[in-house]
């Protein structure tokens, strides 16, 4: 297990770094990304491609030194965000796309691969993951068209076709609140079919108190979607998120070392 999740950070990290040598420019022009190591200077375009590929390469090590049944995943994840970032693909400039890539990429492939450390896939298994990572991805398409939002002035001047490019940011905005509140929605709608033990239900209201200031800052999005709110709501989202993760995190451990 350790070995696949230093794998898995490795694959995460090169297609991060994958994805700053192929929008270096951009992120010139973007007030939130100028600061990234690549659009900033300080790593030279030449050194982060080669620097992406070696981490693969230990990515790849890793794997096979753990399990080479997990190649076909790590291999899937990988060529998922390549085209995600790099031509001729470059799905991140295709609307819609754009986000769902990232749904599947950043919230089921992680939680498959994860499954899959401990126990061979069945049919039954993987409609179980399906299930359960349907809240991860949902969660991860809102947080793309967050983060498309405080990209939206640099990609439209460079022409580049987001979702929230193309119908504005207002649209995007309520949408991904949409995508948001259907997070949340979808943990009660499993207990209600059985699927999650209602020992969980109570928990699932304390993370709540951290959504208020994020809702705040939302709302005026909402209201007004100018690159000084967004870049509000980014930070307000990064301060509460972690937290809000870390209560999740523990009511995860306390479920399995308790069993209910």
């Amino acid at each position: 297990m350790i070995f696949i999740s230093f794998a898995f950070l490795f694959a995460t990290a090169s297609v991060f770094v994958l994805n700053q040598f192929f929008d270096r420019e951009d992120d010139k022009e973007n007030v939130i990304k100028s600061d990234l190591l690549v659009a900033s200077g300080k790593m030279a375009p030449r050194t982060a491609l080669v620097f992406s590929f070696s981490l693969i390469a230990f990515c790849l090590v890793l794997v096979i030194s753990a399990d080479v049944n997990l190649i076909p995943l790590f291999l899937i994840y990988l060529a998922f965000w390549t085209a995600y970032s790099a031509p001729p693909f470059r799905l991140k400039a295709v609307p819609i796309v754009d986000f769902i890539i990232s749904g599947i990429g950043a919230g089921l492939l992680p939680f498959l691969i994860g499954a899959s450390i401990s126990r061979p896939l069945t049919n039954n298994l993987l409609l179980v993951i399906l299930l359960s990572a349907i809240p991860l991805i949902l969660a991860h398409c809102s947080g793309h068209i967050l983060q498309a939002l405080g990209d939206y002035e640099a990609d439209r001047k460079a022409g580049i076709q987001t979702f929230v490019v193309k119908y504005g940011r207002k649209k995007g905005a309520v949408l991904m609140g949409l995508l948001s509140l259907a997070t949340g929605v979808f943990p009660f709608i499993y207990a209600g079919f059985g699927l999650l033990s209602l020992s969980y239900i109570p928990l699932f209201f304390i993370p709540l108190s951290f959504c208020i200031p994020i809702a705040r800052r939302y709302i005026n999005v909402l209201g007004d979607p100018t690159t000084e709110n967004v870049v509000t709501l980014h930070k307000a989202v990064r301060k509460y998120g972690i937290l809000i993760m870390f209560v999740v995190g523990i009511y995860v451990l306390a479920g399995k070392i308790l069993a209910f």
